[in-house]
């Protein structure tokens, strides 16, 4: 006797959509026959097309669970004009969407009400381990500890509402993803560079996720790269900008670029430096091996792994970085800057951790790195909220998603060739949480004579729109 015909049914299973006992002619054609099953599967993100494909055909679901979320939202502030419509505009989009708001305008709030209107199971995705603990810790206040869960690393435990890192959201989705009708992401603009290998990845997660509800959350949203964020998340559904949210919910704001001189010593090696570099570069015509300049760069790293040569030029390279990141001028000026705004709490941004390190033992200021232990990193950052502490350095820690409602000083020293407007936006975010009156400084200092020179000014170009949209404020 043939085999008993399995009856039509639905499934999520290991990051996929599967339709059991039904022929493909009969199927949606976006679904595959996988041998391996004997089924037809698509990725979990089709999940809820399948069932109400199903539900119109009364076939089951093999397993199912209720995602409904129904704790009190006990955050005690009163969202914003903002707040509100952004999360209005989210639902009218079919609760599918990026909301894009300055740093400081409150987009955690934005996330929680999506919750509550939502009413469902929801996991919250975010960058770094860090952010982590800082969502855990405002989802608890929100809505009780014995609804969060955490998972990343060693820790495993999934609950209504469940935060993870990027890094390790594939894994949970994978195995959990039919408990989350809600997928918050955070810091989203990380997603938008697809080429990478990592944005990769993170794009993954949420491709095999089934949750039906998308919400992205970003200060910097990549306009014209942002292709796979709509196909994943939904398109932009609110955007505000710093100049249009000044003085109503942020506080003004004045950027300041500030030029100091390498000594001569230091002078004499970055030009050295530079020399040995650029005639590599002029020989090796590696700049025009390819038409992206960071391809270009990426294929010049390579060879330095298996040429002598390169690797010479990259070593002078990252010696001219150097000798720019650490000129002493900087620690210099920091100090005069410091000085400037005796009664001013202050985030030190940080190129390097070497420039961080070197800062923090001059000045006696304490140091936030990714090394920095969780229990440390708290302190410090508590310190500073009850206005016991003056200033903090980072090392990219604090440039997002970290919030420091004191500090309305802020002082650049030394970036990253790579960092760009993006990166300056958030790290002016850091201080705009409106505090009385008081008026956010960002004060970046810049080698003058050196690549960094051309770096901000190409970074300054893009971030002006912002400053200049405010009368008497501006580079």
């Amino acid at each position: 006797m043939p085999p008993p015909v399995a009856p039509p049914s639905i499934a999520f299973r290991a990051g996929l959509a599967i339709l059991r006992g039904v022929p493909a002619a009969g199927a949606p054609e976006w679904l595959r026959h996988d041998p391996r099953l004997d089924a037809l599967v698509a990725a979990g993100a089709r999940y809820p097309d399948l069932r109400d494909w199903a539900l119109a055909r009364e076939i089951p679901e093999a397993t199912s669970a209720s995602n409904v979320f129904e704790a009190p939202l006990l955050d005690p502030r009163t969202p914003r004009e903002a707040q509100q419509e952004a999360v209005t505009r989210w639902m009218a989009a079919g609760q599918r969407g990026t909301v894009v708001l300055p740093t400081g305008a409150g987009k955690t709030l934005v996330a929680l009400l999506a919750i509550q209107r939502t009413g469902t199971n929801a996991c919250i995705i975010v960058p770094t381990r860090a952010l982590v603990s800082q969502w855990f810790t405002q989802l608890a206040d929100a809505f009780g500890a014995e609804h969060v869960g955490a998972f990343y690393g060693d820790e495993k435990e999934v609950r209504a509402l469940t935060v993870t890192t990027y890094h390790s959201a594939f894994t949970l989705l994978e195995r959990h993803g039919s408990r989350f009708t809600l997928l918050i992401c955070d810091e989203v603009h990380h997603l938008a560079d697809r080429a990478t290998g990592e944005a990769r990845t993170r794009l993954d997660a949420l491709i095999i996720a089934p949750a039906l509800h998308r919400l992205g959350l970003t200060a910097t949203y990549p306009d014209g790269q942002d292709s796979w964020m709509v196909r994943a998340l939904g398109p932009v559904v609110y955007r505000r900008s710093i100049g249009e949210m000044t003085d109503a919910e942020l506080a003004r704001f004045a950027i300041e670029r500030r030029y100091v001189d390498l000594s001569l010593s230091e002078r004499a090696r970055y030009d050295a430096e530079s020399e040995r570099f650029e005639t590599y570069a002029e020989q090796s015509q590696w700049r025009t091996q390819a038409d992206s300049p960071d391809i270009a760069w990426k294929l010049f790293a390579a060879s330095a792994r298996r040429s002598p040569a390169a690797r010479r030029a990259m070593r002078a390279f990252r010696e001219r970085e150097r000798v720019v990141r650490m000129a002493e001028a900087k620690f210099e000026e920091t100090a005069r800057v410091l000085r400037m705004f005796p009664g001013e709490q202050a985030v030190l941004f940080c190129g390097g951790t070497d420039v961080a390190m070197e800062v923090s033992r001059r000045l006696a200021i304490p140091l936030i790195a990714a090394s920095t232990p969780a229990s440390e990193r708290h302190a410090i950052l508590g310190a500073m909220r009850e206005g016991t502490l003056r200033a903090v350095a980072s090392v990219k820690v604090l440039d997002e998603g970290w919030d420091v409602p004191n500090a309305k000083l802020g002082i650049v020293l030394g970036d990253s060739t790579r960092g760009g407007a993006r990166q300056h936006t958030q790290r002016l975010g850091r201080l705009l949480r409106r505090q009385g009156d008081q008026v956010a400084s960002l004060f970046e200092l810049v080698a003058a004579g050196t690549w960094e020179f051309f770096a901000s000014q190409k970074r300054g170009a893009a971030v002006r729109k912002v400053a200049d949209s405010q009368l008497g404020f501006g580079l």
